[in-house]
């Protein structure tokens, strides 16, 4: 590098630490556990261990489960459930008992699904595109067959970002149900929410979205947005754990003829009466199929306090401010590098995560989590194929110079041509 290139990255970096000294939100990456020898930035796929969670795991397990064994269903575990859901209410800003927390979010679209259908037997297709999570597509792909409906998939060209106005047209076309990523795993489109919703209501359709690369980053506001159904996980930006449970978000004004496909103990009106009769339950407890998972709910219980904390409003406008600050840094150094970024410079339309492409996107990425030098600090991102490098903007524990050593780090690869080093066979990446 020149000196004028050192220059400009000396002023990126100035311009970085002047913005950490002013971040309100700082403090709350002391709360989690960050090792000292990386940077990390896949929260978009794993969040990271807070201390309070880990302290919470030793309390569930040395004295929850090991002192006072089945005691502890009484003394705290048969309320956590509710607990949670509420929990995850405050973070959505939805009425009381509109969400429920257990299971998978695959699990819980299935059970969301075939709930709806069950209760409008008008419904004829199941559509989402190509830009939707995969393991949702296979969900509805599934049902449709086993349950003889039609299932759509709108296609778009670049395979990337949505065409709003195609998706409009394919929803008045396929009148029914559509499943879509709030916000994209590929490229972080965040779609138009009420722009998709008022088509679906001018369609008499339905549309559930999927919150898991949304929630716990972006403020998404089920009131004010009027969304009707979602899902979501919450081992993302909610740092719940890996595993931990997800949840079903239902508006109480169309709960009433919603019946759970999978019946189970949790899921009766009263499982205490033990009765031989089945009566569901007229809470959003009515999807539970199964006793709780208590200890992946508890890490999740004391993980949400520090989103509810941070308030989504705060924690989307630094994530907006962390976007502004690498783009920045990608005007003067990466674009002229290769690198193109695909991730929408509207703030309304994107959520927390960038999206860049390279032509030696694999390559860079192994440099970058493995580098070969013990002095070089791993930079955790991630790969999506062809050749997608996602960088999770998690505000609650990403900084400002954590950015900008990671793009000196990426600038150094490509001058250098480390990535040279690194060979082409790909193995799988969370």
């Amino acid at each position: 590098m020149g000196k004028k290139d050192l220059w400009e990255m000396d002023r990126l970096e100035k311009i970085a630490r002047e913005l950490d000294s002013k971040d309100e939100l700082k403090k709350f990456k002391r709360e989690f556990i960050y090792p000292d020898d990386k940077l990390y930035f896949d929260g978009n796929s794993l969040g990271m261990l807070s201390k309070k969670t880990k302290e919470t795991i030793e309390k569930v397990i040395n004295k929850e489960w090991g002192d006072n064994l089945i005691s502890s269903w009484n003394d705290s575990w048969i309320d956590l459930p509710n607990k949670v859901s509420e929990k995850i209410s405050t973070i959505l800003n939805s009425y009381e008992n509109e969400v429920y927390v257990g299971g998978s979010t695959s699990l819980n679209l299935y059970k969301l699904l075939l709930s709806i259908i069950k209760s409008n037997d008008s419904i004829r297709n199941i559509s989402s595109d190509n830009l939707n999570f995969p393991s949702d597509n296979y969900i509805c792909e599934g049902i449709c067959k086993d349950h003889n409906l039609n299932f759509n998939l709108l296609e778009y060209d670049n395979n990337i970002l949505p065409d709003i106005d195609k998706l409009e047209k394919f929803i008045n076309k396929n009148k029914g149900i559509i499943v879509l990523s709030l916000v994209s795993y590929k490229s972080s489109f965040r779609y138009p929410i009420n722009r998709i919703n008022k088509v679906c209501n001018d369609n008499d359709s339905i549309v559930i979205w999927d919150l898991s690369h949304a929630i716990g980053a972006i403020d998404i506001d089920m009131k004010k947005n009027q969304i009707k159904y979602a899902i979501g996980c919450t081992y993302k930006y909610l740092n719940g754990g890996p595993g931990s449970p997800a949840f079903i978000y239902v508006n109480r004004e169309k709960q009433l003829n919603l019946e759970s496909p999978i019946k189970g103990w949790f899921s009766h009106s009263n499982p205490f009466d033990f009765s031989k009769n089945f009566i569901q339950s007229e809470s959003m407890n009515r999807f539970s199929s199964g006793t709780p998972h208590i200890i992946s709910m508890s890490t999740l219980d004391s993980s949400l306090d520090i989103t509810i904390k941070a308030t989504t409003k705060k924690l989307e406008n630094k994530s907006i401010n962390l976007f502004n600050f690498f783009k920045e840094i990608y005007n003067d150094r990466l674009i002229n590098l290769g690198f193109k970024l695909i991730t929408p410079m509207d703030k309304e339309f994107r959520g927390s995560h960038i999206s860049i492409v390279h032509k030696e996107s694999w390559r860079i990425t192994k440099c970058l989590t493995d580098p070969e030098s013990s002095k070089q600090i791993k930079i955790i991102v991630d790969f999506r194929p062809p050749n997608i490098i996602r960088i999770a903007l998690t505000p609650l524990y990403v900084s400002f110079i954590d950015i900008y050593r990671a793009c000196t780090r990426i600038v150094k690869i490509i001058e250098s041509k480390e990535y040279k080093n690194k060979d082409e066979s790909k193995k799988i990446v969370p």
